[in-house]
């Protein structure tokens, strides 16, 4: 056994951990804590995103699965954008034919103008 192919798999393991981990910790408190959490479709087509990239890596590294791994990065980048457009949704109108963002100023208070000089 090559000491580096020993340090390569547990880098794998490490780094393949971490990412099923986040993944489960993003969708546990939105699932759980529905009723509390905003956007929650936006944050579960995003932790969709995410898992189906932890999945995709490893079937992409260990099962050598390239046709596999492709698919769920598409699915994956997908699932982002649908997550994205999610939160992007409220901010967007389309009025005959063109695309206008809504910026919404306030008035804001505060500041370094307010603050006291020592």
């Amino acid at each position: 056994m090559n000491p580096m192919n020993n340090f390569v798999s547990l880098v794998f393991i490490a780094q393949t951990t971490m990412m099923v981990l986040t993944s489960a910790l993003l969708v546990y408190p939105v699932l759980a804590y529905a009723q509390n959490v905003a956007h929650t479709r936006g944050l579960l087509l995003l932790s969709g995103a995410f898992l189906a990239l932890t999945v995709s890596y490893v079937a992409a590294i260990p099962l050598g699965m390239t046709l596999t791994s492709a698919v769920l990065d598409v699915v994956s980048a997908l699932l982002a954008a649908l997550g994205l457009w999610q939160f992007a949704r409220p901010f967007v109108r389309f009025d005959g034919g063109e695309v206008e963002a809504t910026v919404t100023v306030t008035d804001s208070s505060g500041g370094f103008e307010s603050a006291e000089e020592d």
